[in-house]
């Protein structure tokens, strides 16, 4: 096991991964991603493959976890004159769920497909549920994802039976 490789990122998008890799062969660390094509082409079987794995060879892990973790992209902002802004907040799971419901409603409109439904319904019924705060366009979103999908599934109602 001369070559083995671990595990020392996962990744939810393929561009947050290709930057990470890109950023560790820029230092020399040699690395791989695995199950990228499988989340990019699949993406409803992501959380079942394990996202998208960087990989790095064993002796190289700290090497790589401290570049990640390094706070070099910060600084090269500064060195290119530009202030880095701390306002900028990453969206919280309230709004990445409603991103969710909102493109999952507009695939249901589009292919009138049942489980698409069901399942911007549920991801809706989530919001509704944990009840964590929603950004003010995301609470458009929601409205409209909610309003796509009773149009949807009137649509489907029309289509498989007829009155």
């Amino acid at each position: 096991m001369v070559n083995s490789f671990v595990t020392v990122a996962t990744f939810t998008s393929s561009l947050e991964a290709n930057l990470a890799k890109q950023r560790l062969e820029a230092e020399g660390v040699k690395c791989l991603l695995l199950n990228e094509s499988t989340v990019n082409v699949a993406w409803h079987l992501s959380v079942a493959v394990g996202w998208i794995q960087l990989q790095v060879p064993q002796p190289n892990i700290d090497l790589a976890k401290s570049i990640l973790v390094s706070e070099l992209d910060y600084q090269s902002v500064s060195d290119l004159g530009m202030e880095a802004e701390d306002d900028i907040k990453m969206p919280s799971w309230a709004d990445k769920t409603a991103d969710r419901a909102f493109i999952a409603s507009v695939i249901s409109l589009i292919f009138v497909f049942l489980p698409i439904h069901i399942y911007s319904l549920w991801l809706l019924f989530c919001l509704l549920v944990y009840r964590q705060p929603i950004s003010s366009n995301r609470r458009i979103k929601v409205i409209l994802a909610l309003l796509l999908d009773l149009l949807s599934l009137f649509i489907f109602w029309k289509i498989y039976f007829p009155s």
